[in-house]
This record gives C-alpha cells, structure tokens and sequence, in this order.
C-alpha cells in the first residue's frame, strides 16, 4: 500500500493556520491548493520594506531569501498538518499510550527545506516543491519497478536511486527503503509537533517519557532505565556502536554490520549459484549483474527514437543511455 493511501479516500481534519484563516481541509489536494491560494495572494503583494519573505503561519518564525524558498517551506507545513492528523488518529486507537509531555512550542519548527525536492530515481531528475507530491511520486517509482528472477526462480525488485545497489524481495520493502533516501516522515506527534519514518517511533518517543517510577527496563551497562523493553535494546546498541572489525580496521556500528562485513570481505564462501554455469556469488545483486552475460543476443534495446543501440546486459545499456542521451 502507497503511503498515505489509507486516508485517500477517507476525510481528513487539516486547520489552515495561515494568518487568522479558519479554513479545515479534509483532503490533501484541497488542502494543498487552499494554502497556494495565500500564498499566491502574499507574493503578489509581498512587504516592499521587508528584507526576506516571511512566513504567516501562526508562531512560525521562518523567513525566506527568495520566494521559491518559502513556498518549499509553507507547503511543508501543509504535509506537517496532514502527519499531525495521522498522530492524533493513532493516539486515539491506542488509548493506552502515555500523554507527550514536552512543550508545544516546536509545534511548527520544520526541519531545513531546500528549495526543492529533487527525485534521484534514475533517469528522472524531476523537481517538487511540495513533499506531499514528491513522496507520492517517489512511491509511484517503487511500485512501478519491474521485478527481476534472481536465483532459484526467487523474484527481487532494484533500488534506482542515485548510488544505491539496493536489492529486496518485495515493492512495499524497496517503498520502505526509499524513505531512507527521501528522508520522509509518515506521522507527527499532534502535542509537540515532533516528526517520526514509522509509526513505532511516534510510539517510543511518547513512552520515553512517562514518569521514573514506571520505567522498570534497566540497562546492566549504565543503569539507564526505560518504559518498555525494546527501548531498552534499542539502547544497548549504544553499548556496542563501534565494533572493530578483527581482521582488518574496519569499524562496524554493529554486531549485526560486523558479521555482514565479514561475510563479505573475509569469507571465501558464495551462496548464490548461477543455474546456468558453475558460478557463484556473495550477494544476490552480483549474480543478477552475471546472469545477464548468458544472454544469447542483444536482450535490451535503447528505446529512444532513432537510436539503435541494444546491449546484452541492462547495466551497459544504462551506461550508455548516460552517455548518449543526457545532457
């Protein structure tokens, strides 16, 4: 399921808090044109003595140098009043959570907002300047991935984006994992505004703060005590964030990394087998890349107009898309 998808089709309560509007949004797209609509009205009759363009969200504080910067910005408040909506849903499914206790004074700090949102996919490029359409559209991508065999007839879909040699077993998993690269967030806690990837950790940073006396996980390394005990091993990973690597100076922020780096740059041992010759590899992503060499004839042909070009594998012809057509 896509993010936010569950609340597509369901109303929504998103307060406009532009100035002293009280208009309440109950879809995302009627919200987000709603509070284009100030912000076109502002900068079309921006301060002439003002030094930057202010933001008129109410107890924000923000000003822009330009006006692109600020619409990146008000527009991020419009995402920031749907994650709220999805804190106080979960809060009122769970009742038995604690109540936040810190100051609702962060209640609109947003985190720093470049001018745009650039999406890395491959070949893409394309520019936002509203995360709710960026995310949107990054999870388009991962949904439309085409699923490749990768041994023993296993399916796996490929991570695309910039730099990354991500390989999963399902599009949900390669959605999940894009966050990591888009840096999204999915909830806000509706007391204090604060922003969370999932909604485990909307969950933990509202236990954390329920009183001492409650707090009954203690850690055998430093004595810290915590609500539950998954917090307390969250917390123990502390204890062993900078595992040396005894075969070489490699430093692993885990047990869990230090065993995959030794699996991989220390042991000769290579599980994945190619069915079609002897080969066999250390990770799944090096064997798709060797099984495409036993292709026959060209299997992958350069689908812009005019251009001939057909590869046997489909890095090549990544590589020479690259280097043909963009600029």
């Amino acid at each position: 399921m896509a993010p936010g998808s569950k609340f597509k089709n369901s109303e929504m309560i998103l307060p406009c808090e532009w100035e002293e509007c009280l208009f309440v949004g109950k879809r995302m797209e009627e919200f987000c044109d709603h509070v284009a609509g100030h912000l076109k009205e502002y900068l079309q009759h921006p301060l002439e003595t003002a030094e930057h363009y202010r933001c008129w969200w109410r107890n924000c504080e923000f000003g822009a140098k330009d006006p692109r910067e600020l619409i990146t910005h008000v527009n991020f408040h419009s995402y920031h009043a749907k994650l709220k909506f999805v804190g106080s849903r979960l809060r009122a499914l769970h009742r038995d959570l604690p109540a936040c206790l810190l100051t609702s004074r962060s209640w609109h700090q947003l985190p720093q907002t470049s001018e745009e949102f650039v999406c890395n996919w491959e070949n893409c490029n394309v520019t936002f300047n509203n995360p709710e359409w960026f995310y949107q559209h990054v999870a388009h991508h991962a949904y439309a991935t085409e699923e490749k065999t990768v041994t023993d007839q296993k399916k796996a879909v490929y991570c695309h984006w910039k730099d990354c040699l991500g390989v999963f077993k399902g599009k949900h998993k390669l959605w999940d994992h894009l966050r990591t690269h888009t840096q999204e967030r999915v909830v806000a806690c509706p007391t204090c505004g604060g922003m969370f990837s999932n909604n485990t950790k909307f969950f933990d940073h509202v236990k954390r703060q329920v009183s001492e006396d409650k707090q009954i996980f203690v850690c055998q390394n430093c004595h810290k005590h915590f609500a539950s005990e998954r917090l307390l091993r969250d917390h123990m990973r502390v204890h062993v964030n900078r595992v040396t690597c005894p075969l070489c100076d490699a430093v692993c922020t885990s047990v869990s990394s230090l065993k995959a780096h030794t699996r991989y740059r220390h042991c000769d041992e290579r599980p994945f087998r190619c069915h079609l010759c002897d080969s066999s590899f250390k990770n799944a992503y090096d064997l798709h890349k060797h099984v495409e060499t036993h292709n026959d004839s060209d299997a992958y042909s350069c689908d812009v107009e005019g251009c001939g070009f057909t590869s046997r594998t489909l890095q090549t012809l990544k590589q020479h898309y690259k280097r043909a057509h963009v600029v």
